[in-house]
C-alpha cells in the first residue's frame, strides 16, 4: 500500500506541490516556535547544584551622608566603633529562633552577578609542568561569626557529597569540580595555591589562595548549567565597612518555619531594629522572589512570555492553514473518493489512504526543512561557536546542559518539531476526508 500511495504522489507532483511548499514552510516555522520553548524547559530542568528552598537575600545599604541617619562617628577607615556595630547586627540575626545558617556573600547564586578575574597556576602545581593563566568566575564569601555559605546553600563536596566543612582564616579558595581540573589537571587539588594575576605585590610577594575544597559544580546563571567556579572565603574587613552595602546577607530559615511569616515578621519587627554603623538592612526577599524580580528587570521574563505567545500562535496558525489546505485537496479529489467507494473501499480504508498521504508528504517535506535549518543554526554560530569567548563567557555547546549541545539540541527540537508537524497534517488531511466519505458514491460522482 505505502509505495502504491508513493507512485500517486509522485504522479500528482504537481497538485502536491503547494502542499509540499505548505510543509515545508510550516516544518521551519514549528522548529523556530518550538527551539525557545524548549530552551526554557530544558533551563528549568537543570540541577543548580544548591538549594536555595528556605534561603532569603537581604540586600545591605549605606546611610548617604545627606542623609540625617548618616553619623559620621562610624565613619573612617578601621573604624573600630563601626566594626562593632556591624557584628553585633550579624549576632542578632544570627540569634533569630527561625535562623538555621546564614552568609555575607557578594553575590547571589543565579542571578549573573558573578565576578571575573584572571588568575595563575604555578608550574609546580601541576604534573605537566605548565604554568596556566586562565580567567575565574567566582564569589568572594566574608566569614564572620558562625556564618557558613556551603551550609545556608547545601553545597556539597563533589567526592564526599555532603555538605562542605568550611574552614575559617584568610586567603582560601574553594573550586568547583570542573574547575579543579581544569586547573591542576588532578582530582588531588587540596592545598594548592592559586594567584590574582592583577593582584597588588608587597616586596615582590602577590597574595596567594590556598584551595581547601572542592564542590561540585553550580549553576551561577539560571540559563546556565552547573559550570567552572570558584568561591573566595575571607575575614570580615571591617576596616572597609562602606564596602559592605555592596554585599547580601544570605539568611537560611529552619524547616518547617511559615516562610511568609517570617518574612513578615523580619521586615515589619526586626529590620527597623537592625544597623550596623552606617550599615543597614534596606529589603528582605526569597531567593526565589528575587530570582524571579532579576528576570523581569532584565527582560528575562517578557522574552519566554512573548515566545510562548509567538510559539502557540504559530502552531494555531500551521493547524489551520494545513487544514485549509488539504480540505481544498480533498474536495478536488472528490471523484477519486466517489469511484474507491463505488469499488468497496471502506471508509476506514479511504481515510487511512489520505492519512498515509500527508505523512509521507509531511515527512518528505520536513526532511527538506531540517536541512535548511541545519544551515541556519550553523550561519547563527550555535552549531559551531562562534564570537566572543572573554570575561569566563564560553560556547553555547560548553556552557549548556548537555540537551542543548548542537547535536542533541537540534535532534530532540527536530523530534518534537516533526511530531508535530506530521499530527497537524494527519488532522488536516483526516477532517476533511471524513467528512466527505460519509456521503454515498453516487452523490460524489454526480458533484463532480
Amino acid at each position: 500500500m505505502i509505495t502504491k500511495i508513493i507512485h500517486q504522489i509522485w504522479n500528482e507532483r504537481k497538485e502536491n506541490a503547494w502542499i509540499f511548499l505548505e510543509l515545508l514552510a510550516v516544518s521551519i516555522c514549528v522548529w523556530l516556535a518550538i527551539d525557545p520553548l524548549f530552551n526554557l524547559i530544558s533551563r528549568n530542568s537543570v540541577e543548580k547544584g544548591y538549594d536555595a528552598e528556605n534561603v532569603f537575600i537581604i540586600d545591605l545599604e549605606r546611610y548617604k551622608e545627606k542623609s540625617r541617619k548618616h553619623d559620621t562617628t562610624f565613619e573612617g577607615y578601621g573604624n573600630k566603633g563601626a566594626a562593632e556595630k556591624f557584628k553585633q547586627m550579624l549576632q542578632k540575626i544570627e540569634s533569630l529562633p527561625e535562623v538555621e545558617n546564614y552568609s555575607l556573600l557578594q553575590g547571589i547564586p543565579g542571578a549573573w552577578d558573578a565576578v571575573y578575574n584572571t588568575y595563575i597556576v604555578d608550574s609546580t602545581m601541576r604534573a605537566d609542568n605548565k604554568r596556566i593563566s586562565t580567567n575565574i568566575k567566582y564569589y568572594r564569601c566574608y566569614e564572620t561569626g558562625n556564618s557558613d555559605l556551603f551550609a545556608t546553600y547545601g553545597i556539597v563536596d563533589a567526592h564526599t557529597n555532603k555538605i562542605i566543612e568550611k574552614e575559617k582564616g584568610r586567603n582560601f579558595v574553594y573550586l568547583s569540580e570542573s574547575l579543579a581540573k581544569k586547573l591542576f589537571d588532578t582530582e588531588n587539588v587540596i592545598g594548592k595555591e592559586i594567584e590574582e594575576e592583577s593582584g597588588i605585590e608587597i616586596d615582590s610577594y602577590r597574595p596567594k589562595y590556598i584551595v581547601k575544597g572542592v564542590f561540585k559544580d553550580i549553576q551561577v546563571h539560571t540559563f546556565n548549567a552547573p559550570e567552572e567556579f570558584a568561591i573566595f572565603t575571607d575575614e570580615l574587613p571591617y576596616q572597609y565597612g562602606y564596602l559592605l552595602s555592596f554585599y547580601n546577607l544570605n539568611i537560611k530559615v529552619k524547616k518547617g518555619t511559615n516562610k511568609a511569616e517570617f518574612e513578615r515578621k523580619f521586615r515589619d519587627e526586626i529590620m527597623p531594629t537592625l544597623r550596623g554603623g552606617n550599615i543597614f538592612c534596606h529589603k528582605i526577599t526569597s531567593h526565589t522572589d528575587k530570582i524571579k524580580q532579576l528576570e523581569k528587570e532584565r527582560g528575562i521574563t517578557n522574552k519566554y512570555r512573548k515566545s510562548i505567545i509567538l510559539s502557540s500562535f504559530a502552531l494555531l496558525c500551521a493547524l489551520l492553514g494545513i487544514i485549509g489546505t488539504f480540505w481544498v485537496r480533498t474536495v478536488a479529489r472528490r471523484q477519486e473518493i466517489g469511484i474507491m467507494q463505488s469499488m468497496g473501499a471502506t471508509r476506514a480504508t479511504i481515510v487511512r489512504q489520505f492519512v498515509t498521504e500527508a505523512t509521507i508528504l509531511a515527512t518528505i517535506a520536513f526532511v527538506f526543512a531540517a536541512l535548511l535549518l541545519i544551515q541556519y543554526v550553523y550561519m547563527n554560530g550555535f552549531a559551531e561557536p562562534i564570537g566572543f569567548h572573554g570575561y569566563g563567557m564560553k560556547p553555547i555547546g560548553e556552557t549548556l546542559a548537555w540537551r542543548n549541545k548542537p547535536v542533541p539540541h537540534f535532534m530532540i527540537v527536530s523530534g518534537i518539531s516533526y511530531l508535530l508537524v506530521t499530527i497537524i497534517s494527519i488532522i488536516g488531511a483526516a477532517i476533511p476526508v471524513a467528512a466527505t466519505v460519509k456521503k454515498e458514491p453516487v452523490e460524489a460522482l454526480r458533484e463532480e
